[in-house]
């Protein structure tokens, strides 16, 4: 399984269902196996369990990989880093001659490359140990050179690619899961179960929505409380000062056209006035919108309403509505 789980060999205690060989003698082979990293055996192996973990997060992060900005520059950068040794062998093939004996030699760099690779990351601590001064140079010079040529073409925008890179990901997700179990049927197993799960998680979502709406649709819905007229008053006086606040800071930003703005009102010196922090309003106009729409024109209106719902019922009370009676013989 993941983590690098092997078998577990136990010595026979005798013949049984459980036992091989024509007198049933040998040695009983016990697998057993669990999904996760728990084994009944020798080893753990890490190095297969994070391959597992990596194939894991790739299958099923492939979308979301392949549409972070991080993940293009970070991957862009790893691999120049690995693969510029192969470019390096590659332009220097060009200037050898064809016919030259190092050619033959160069013919099989690719191969060399990768083995030189693998020999570096065996030992990437002796060497860091001893020229880290050079390992870093060389990580810094060509990660830079990696990170400007991704920033020159820039991540993924059109979808189909970023469909074939999605793709891609989930693909190489699932060589990883299955490199890193050693058994091949649970490895199979664990695949089919991935791409099930993968399968089933959009009609899942899409029944989760549905579900939400037919409940949103039977819930009775609650009118929002209205508000008192005191209420009304105060979130009136909080957004106007807001509003002019944000006016204040408005004109006196740099995008106000100063000169436009003053030639379009008729009185720039209670703008200007305004502008550096004087009430919006003169005395005169605050009590004339008190007289209207204050205290004393709501007392008003209301002793209107009163003394026109009283003449209504006079009238009302002196002319009372005629009713007229139809009798049917019988």
């Amino acid at each position: 399984m993941a983590g690098g789980m092997k078998v577990a060999v136990l010595s026979a205690v005798g013949a049984g269902p459980w036992s091989w060989g024509a007198g049933g003698g040998g040695a009983v082979r016990l697998l057993l196996v669990l999904s996760g990293c728990l084994v009944c055996g020798s080893g753990f192996d890490p190095k297969l369990f994070l391959i597992f973990l990596l194939g894991l997060i790739l299958f099923f992060c492939g979308d979301l990989l392949s549409r972070s900005q991080i993940f293009y520059y970070s991957t862009g950068m790893s691999v120049g880093i690995v693969t510029s040794l192969l470019i390096i062998i590659f332009m220097l093939s060009k200037f050898m001659p064809k016919k030259s004996p190092i050619y033959i030699i160069l013919v099989g760099g690719w191969s060399f490359s990768l083995y030189l690779i693998q020999l570096v990351f065996k030992n990437l601590q002796e060497i860091w140990r001893c020229y880290w001064q050079y390992l870093l140079s060389y990580v810094l010079a060509v990660g830079f050179m990696s990170f400007a040529v991704c920033y020159k073409y820039g991540p993924l925008e059109n979808e189909r690619s970023i469909n074939l890179l999605t793709w891609t990901l989930q693909l190489m997700g699932l060589c990883f899961m299955y490199s890193s179990i050693q058994i091949p049927h649970i490895a199979l197993a664990i695949i089919i179960t991935a791409l099930c799960t993968k399968s089933v998680e959009y009609p899942i979502h899409w029944l989760y929505i549905t579900y939400r709406k037919m409940c949103n649709a039977t819930e009775k819905t609650v009118p929002p409380r209205l508000l008192t007229e005191e209420e009304y008053r105060i979130q009136g006086e909080v957004e106007t000062r807001k509003a002019l606040e944000k006016l204040r800071e408005y004109c006196n930003s740099p995008d106000c056209p100063a000169w436009k703005t003053v030639s379009r009102i008729q009185s720039p010196k209670r703008f200007a006035d305004f502008v550096e922090g004087s009430f919006h309003l003169t005395p005169n106009e605050v009590s004339v919108h008190e007289q209207e729409y204050g205290l004393e024109s709501i007392i008003a209106q209301d002793e209107l309403y009163e003394e026109t719902s009283s003449e209504e019922e006079d009238l009302d009370s002196r002319y009372p509505p005629i009713t007229q009676q139809n009798s049917f013989l019988t």
